[in-house]
């Protein structure tokens, strides 16, 4: 219990702005941290859901609200997948060798296509947020895609190393040999969850999160030589955004064919 207790507390602490007790930084206290990392998904969700309720409470306009929905889990995560989704992008636009594209990870500058990256991401966000229906339904299928790319980038981060070092190898090392089953039954949740609310949607959820998976592991692969933090946090971010995609789609579909 008390493994389990230090997980959940360096997870939040590490990955949130939530207040959380304070812990020694050991291997003791890291162990099991990637474990507990969709958690934060599930208190993100949480806060979407208190959002809807507060919006339709007060009759607010629909586009406050998709700003609202875009901007809340940034603000909940203190941006950190969000900046290595930055980094990502300015090492890629280098197309310069994975020695100096791991070099650009490190950099803590942010370049002019860091900054063009995380306008478009955010703008795109947006809109997807603004074409989805603000109701229960949609609005819980919205948290779980929060949960299912924690989910996401904790099994990215477990992926060999690029460096000796970096905050994705001291997670790797100290990771329980029971991490891969936990995330995984994590997944199957968050799907069985999503299938709940709607079949449609949890399929497309799982499509676009399974392609940002594979592409953040062939990109770790072949243009940096191995995974790192900032290569997990843009898995995180990007499969968020497929993952919404997936939800209009599926929603747009359900409404004109069935």
């Amino acid at each position: 219990m008390k493994t389990l207790w230090t997980a959940i507390v360096s997870a939040f602490s590490t990955f949130s702005v939530l207040p959380t007790p304070r812990i020694k930084w050991d291997s003791y206290s890291l162990r099991n941290v990637l474990s507990a990392l969709p958690l934060i998904g599930v208190v993100i969700g949480g806060f979407l859901c208190l959002y809807l309720w507060l919006s339709e409470l007060l009759a607010l306009p629909a586009i406050l609200s998709a700003a609202a929905l875009t901007v809340l889990p940034i603000l909940l995560s203190g941006g950190i997948h969000m900046d290595g989704f930055a980094d990502v992008v300015d090492a890629l636009s280098s197309h310069a060798e994975p020695e100096k594209k791991r070099a650009i990870l490190k950099d803590p500058h942010c370049g002019a296509f860091a900054v063009i990256g995380v306008g478009c991401y955010l703008l795109c966000y947006f809109a997807l947020c603004a074409a989805l229906p603000l109701d229960w339904r949609w609005v819980g299928l919205l948290g779980i895609t929060h949960v299912l790319s924690r989910a996401i980038g904790s099994l990215l981060s477990l992926l060999p190393s690029g460096s000796d070092s970096g905050m994705q190898r001291a997670f790797r090392d100290s990771a329980g040999k029971s991490a891969v089953w936990i995330l995984l039954c994590w997944v199957v949740l968050a799907l069985g969850g999503a299938a709940m609310l709607s079949p449609l949607a949890a399929g497309a959820a799982a499509l676009a999160g399974g392609l940002v998976f594979l592409y953040i592991m062939h990109i770790a692969k072949e243009q940096f030589s191995g995974m790192s933090g900032d290569l997990a946090g843009a898995g995180i971010t990007l499969s968020a955004i497929a993952m919404l995609l997936g939800l209009v789609i599926s929603e747009r579909m359900a409404a004109l064919w069935f």
